[in-house]
């Protein structure tokens, strides 16, 4: 994902008041925030993903589509996404405070390879599946980059991006565990939940400590939760990719 596009991703996609509908052009809409993450297996296929909303990306010819399918092995509705030398996310805005309720817990099928892929290379910085969880700005402590960074964004988006955020990947092209910077912003680690090709067509349950984890990639106490996002993406590399979400929940425990 080019860093415009990051950070359009990032400011209004997980911290705006621009809203998500099946049309791929963004409409201004009030805002959602909420406070618990409806499961996508209690939705009905085809219908309203309330609180979750599309964001089709300023500069992305092809958007990613995400739509409610019910999948069989499940038996429950999911989100599927693909993308053919596409991007763009499904986010949900929050509020939470990331130490009371650190856990994160969500599952996805990945559906295939991305074979030209590199997540250290801005040219192959593109993921089968990616969970991003970003953490409020806090201007006060903004360096003057960050401030440049946030006034650009304000202009752009009219909202200040995230101070941080952590995306949890699958990529086949690193190690199991390892945490990557992006190469397009210091704001954005990866860290590899899975690693393995042998994961292809396979549904995968994770759980993660996110405020354990932003003290491990970061070095420093995580704000607040601000947003969450699945994303499959390939607008670098121009591969094809799909995969499958289930339910994605954050708890105390």
């Amino acid at each position: 994902m080019q860093k415009p596009i990051l950070l359009s991703c990032l400011a209004v996609a997980l911290t705006s008041g621009v809203a998500f509908g099946a049309d791929p052009s963004p409409s201004p809409l009030a805002p959602v925030t909420v406070t618990a993450l409806t499961p996508f297996s209690t939705k009905q296929v085809g219908g309203n993903l309330y609180g979750w909303q599309f964001q089709a990306l300023r500069g992305v010819k092809n958007q990613t589509r995400y739509v409610l399918v019910k999948d069989e092995e499940l038996g429950l509705p999911v989100v599927e996404a693909s993308a053919d030398g596409a991007a763009g996310g499904l986010g949900v805005r929050l509020d939470v405070e990331a130490k009371a309720s650190p856990i994160l817990r969500f599952k996805w099928r990945v559906g295939n390879l991305i074979e030209s892929s590199d997540p250290r290379s801005k040219s192959g910085d593109d993921y089968s599946a990616r969970i991003y969880v970003t953490f409020l700005s806090e201007p006060e402590r903004a360096s003057f980059r960050e401030r440049t960074e946030n006034a650009l964004a304000r202009t752009l988006y009219g909202e200040t991006p995230p101070k941080a955020a952590l995306a949890y990947v699958f990529s086949h092209k690193a190690k199991q565990g390892e945490i990557i910077l992006s190469p397009f912003t210091s704001r954005v680690k990866k860290i590899v939940i899975d690693a393995d090709p042998a994961s292809v067509g396979k549904w995968k349950s994770f759980e993660r400590n996110v405020y354990e984890d932003y003290k491990r990639a970061f070095g420093d106490e995580p704000t607040r939760i601000s947003g969450i996002a699945i994303m499959v993406d390939t607008d670098n590399t121009g591969e094809k990719a799909s995969a499958r979400f289930g339910d994605v929940s954050l708890s105390s425990k």
